[in-house]
C-alpha cells in the first residue's frame, strides 16, 4: 500500500488551503449564541441556526461596531467575514469584519439611540414646544398630493372650516429621497410669502420601514428649529416616529390633525355668542350699580327727615340753610348727572367697538368662505375637465390618446380631443 502519510500539520495546512481559497468575504445570518466578555479587545461567540453552530471571533471590536450597537446572546444578526482554520489548534472560526441586526431590529436599534440622544438635548421637552393659533388663517400641509390623505384634510376642511386658506406643497413620504424633500418642504413653506401660521405634515399608514425617513436626524432638528408650528400625523395613531416626539402637536390620524388646526364655524359662532353675551352682562351690571346708588341717595335720613332736624336743630339749621341752597344742590345733581351720562356713554362706545369687531369677524368669514367657492375659482380662468364618465380627470395617466374630453368653463362647457398627453 503505497498511500501517503500525512502529518497532522500537513493535514491541517491543506484543510487551512481549502478553506482561504474556497470561501471569500461572505454575509451570514444567524442567532448569537455563548457570547463570552471581550478579552483583550477581542469577542468571541457563536452564530447558530436550527441545527447548526458556528465559532466566531472579532478582531479589535470596538473599532468594527458601529451605530452604537453591542452584540448580544439572542440577537438574530447579519455578519460579514471569511472563515479561517486555525493550524495549531484545529479548529475552524469565522473572523468579522461587520456586524448588524437583521433587519427591522436593526432600525429599531438605531431608533431607540437617536431617541436617547435627542431626548438628552431636550428636543421631546413640553418647555420648548410652540402654542398653536387659536384663530389661523393660513395653513401649509406637506404630504403627498397623490395619496388619500390630502382628500381626508381637505374633506374635514370643508366641513368644519371652510374660512381657512389652505397650501399644499408636495412631497415624497417614503423611500431614500423623503427626507431631504422633507427638509426642502418645511424650508419651502418658510421662505414663501403665504404667511403659514401652522404646517401640517401629515402621511397614511405604512410598515416600519416604510414610515423610517420619519426617524432622521436632520428632520428632527428642522421640525424643532421651525419658526411656525408643525403638526406631525404620521401613520395610525399607534405609530410614534421621531417626528411626532419632536413636533409641536402630534395628531393621531391627518383627519384628527384638521380637526385640531382650526376651530369650526359653530365653534367660532359659539364664542361670538359668549362675547355678546359678557358684554350684555357688564352693561346690565353697571347700569343696576348706578340705580341702587341712586335709590340709596334718595333714601338718605337727611332727606325724609329734613324737618324733624329743621324743628330740633333750628340753630344749625340756620347755618347749613346759608351753604345748602337750590342752586348749590342743583350743581351737585348736575355732576352726578354729567358723571353718570360720561359713564353711559363709555358703555356704549364699549359695546360698539365689540360689536364692530364681532361683526369684521363675521364678514371676514364670509370672505373666506366666498374665495372658497369653486364658481369664484373658474371666474378667475380654472376649469374643470371631465371624461364621457362624468369623471373629473386629475391626471394625464387617466387620459387615452383620441379620448374626448368635457371642460367645464367659468361660463359653458367645451368639448374637445386629446391629440396627445404629456405624462411627464
Amino acid at each position: 500500500m503505497n498511500q501517503h502519510t500525512l502529518t497532522v500539520s500537513e493535514l491541517n495546512k491543506e484543510i487551512k488551503n481549502l478553506v482561504q481559497s474556497g470561501f471569500s468575504r461572505i454575509v451570514v445570518k444567524g442567532e448569537i449564541s455563548g457570547l463570552k466578555p471581550p478579552r483583550h479587545d477581542h469577542m468571541y461567540f457563536d452564530i447558530k441556526d436550527s441545527s447548526s453552530s458556528l465559532p466566531c471571533a472579532i478582531w479589535s471590536y470596538k473599532q468594527k461596531l458601529t451605530d452604537g450597537y453591542i452584540p448580544q446572546n439572542g440577537d438574530e444578526v447579519l455578519i460579514v467575514g471569511k472563515p479561517s482554520f486555525w493550524l495549531n489548534r484545529g479548529s475552524l472560526s469565522f473572523h468579522i469584519d461587520k456586524i448588524s441586526l437583521d433587519g427591522e431590529g436593526d432600525l429599531w436599534k438605531k431608533l431607540q439611540a437617536l431617541k436617547k440622544k435627542l431626548s438628552e438635548e431636550g428636543l421631546f421637552d413640553s418647555i420648548h414646544k410652540k402654542e398653536l393659533p387659536k384663530y389661523p388663517k393660513k395653513i401649509a400641509i406637506i404630504t403627498s398630493i397623490g395619496g388619500e390623505v390630502i382628500k381626508d384634510i381637505l374633506d374635514v376642511f370643508s366641513r368644519n372650516s371652510p374660512y381657512l386658506n389652505v397650501t399644499v406643497r408636495n412631497s415624497r413620504m417614503q423611500g431614500n429621497e423623503a427626507v431631504q424633500d422633507l427638509l426642502e418642504s418645511i424650508d419651502d413653506v418658510h421662505q414663501s410669502e403665504i404667511g403659514a401660521d401652522v404646517i401640517i405634515i401629515a402621511r397614511g399608514g405604512g410598515s416600519f420601514e416604510d414610515l423610517w425617513c420619519f426617524n432622521d436626524e436632520k428632520l428632527a432638528y428642522k421640525i424643532y428649529n421651525s419658526s411656525i408650528p408643525i403638526i406631525t400625523a404620521i401613520g395610525h395613531e399607534a405609530d410614534t416616529s421621531i417626528a411626532d416626539l419632536v413636533s409641536d402637536k402630534r395628531a393621531g390620524t391627518p383627519s384628527i390633525a384638521a380637526k385640531i388646526v382650526a376651530p369650526s364655524i359653530d365653534e367660532c359662532l359659539q364664542e361670538l355668542d359668549y362675547f355678546y353675551n359678557g358684554i350684555n352682562g357688564i352693561i346690565k351690571n353697571k347700569i343696576e350699580k348706578y340705580f341702587i346708588l341712586l335709590d340709596n341717595i334718595s333714601k338718605r335720613h337727611g332727606l325724609h327727615k329734613a324737618k324733624y332736624v329743621l324743628l330740633n336743630h333750628h340753630d344749625k339749621f340756620k347755618r347749613i340753610e346759608g351753604a345748602i341752597t337750590l342752586t348749590n344742590l342743583k350743581k351737585v345733581i348736575d355732576i352726578k348727572n354729567d358723571h353718570l351720562y360720561l359713564l353711559n356713554k363709555n358703555i356704549d362706545n364699549i359695546f360698539l367697538n365689540r360689536l364692530q369687531k364681532n361683526n369684521t369677524k363675521i364678514k371676514y368669514l364670509e370672505n373666506h368662505i366666498k374665495s372658497l367657492n369653486p364658481k369664484n375659482l373658474m371666474k378667475r380662468g380654472y376649469s374643470i375637465v371631465y371624461n364621457k364618465k362624468n369623471e373629473i380627470i386629475k391626471d394625464v395617466k387617466n387620459i387615452k390618446d383620441k379620448e374626448k374630453l368635457n371642460i367645464k368653463l367659468y361660463a359653458g362647457e367645451i368639448e374637445v380631443q386629446n391629440l396627445k398627453s404629456n405624462k411627464k
